[in-house]
């Protein structure tokens, strides 16, 4: 373990769990990639992975995420909520994960990057160098594989056309990002999309205030970043708070859904940005 997952370990073993507050009350939304037996950089094996099922059947309500800020309507719960999703749009999602979020019967939302179902070169070659990998590794769903999942009652949301890190870009190559990714998935399933997830995701990082606004101008309504907290009463709706999942034992599962991590949250969304960049400095440079 690298030294600042150790810190962050700490962090939430010790003052992150005692600063937690109403465990009972956490609404959260969790974030996956890839669920595969071998991958270099799968976010569990399936075997993993239907663990985490078993323990969010077992102890919390799970819900889409188009209804997690719902939660909040619902008046007091004696159990927290989660929203399950998953970014990029991988095929191990439909060969590994779909199968056992029927069997559990979960609802699940997918974040679709399309350029890369499309098989555009430039974002298939931009995926095998973020993962660096074979294309076998990073082979997309099928339009049909989508289709199944989506008839079975899985949200599909947009990732954008090629996964840019959108804070680097103008307003008009937004735009294109966020609108094309949309027409093309609407064109495939018969209906209207109004869920998307940023690339990379972290605020002040890879999106800001405008992306948000043109996200919402270009018929969005609910949009995902990636933070390690839970999320909050009067959250933004183009701003919900999601925690990568990273091969996490049943631990560090319900340490995030509980709420001890979010105080690495407070920190990636307050922290002056010449300190996130010694700390992160990979966030800065996809």
């Amino acid at each position: 373990m690298d030294a600042k997952r150790w810190l962050k370990a700490a962090c939430t073993k010790t003052v992150g769990r005692w600063a937690a507050g109403n465990a009972a009350g956490s609404v959260a939304v969790i974030c996956y990639h890839s669920i595969h037996p071998d991958k270099s950089f799968s976010s569990a094996t399936p075997d993993l992975f239907e663990r985490h099922l078993r323990w969010l059947t077992e102890n919390c309500e799970v819900v889409r995420f188009s209804r997690i800020l719902e939660t909040f309507l619902a008046g007091e719960r004696n159990r927290p909520t989660v929203a399950i999703t998953f970014d990029d749009g991988y095929a191990d999602s439909y060969e590994h994960a779909f199968p056992l979020l029927q069997k559990h019967e979960m609802p699940c939302t997918f974040f679709l990057t399309v350029g890369l179902l499309e098989r555009a070169p430039k974002a298939v070659e931009r995926f095998r160098m973020l993962r660096r990998s074979s294309y076998e590794d990073i082979r997309p769903l099928t339009w049909s594989q989508v289709l199944e999942m989506r008839r079975c009652g899985m949200e599909i949301g947009a990732h954008t056309f090629s996964h840019p890190n959108l804070a680097r870009l103008d307003r008009k190559d937004v735009e294109v990002e966020l609108k094309r990714s949309k027409e093309i998935i609407e064109q495939h399933l018969g209906e209207g999309v109004t869920l998307m997830a940023y690339p990379f995701g972290k605020p002040g990082r890879h999106f800001h205030s405008e992306t948000a606004q043109i996200a919402a101008e270009s018929g969005y309504e609910y949009g995902a970043s990636v933070l390690c907290k839970r999320v909050e009463p009067g959250c933004p709706r183009l701003s919900v708070p999601r925690f990568i999942v990273s091969r996490d034992s049943l631990e560090t599962l319900s340490d995030k859904v509980h709420g001890a991590w979010d105080l690495v949250g407070v920190w990636q969304e307050k922290a002056p940005l010449w300190m996130a960049k010694i700390v992160s400095p990979r966030d800065f440079s996809v």
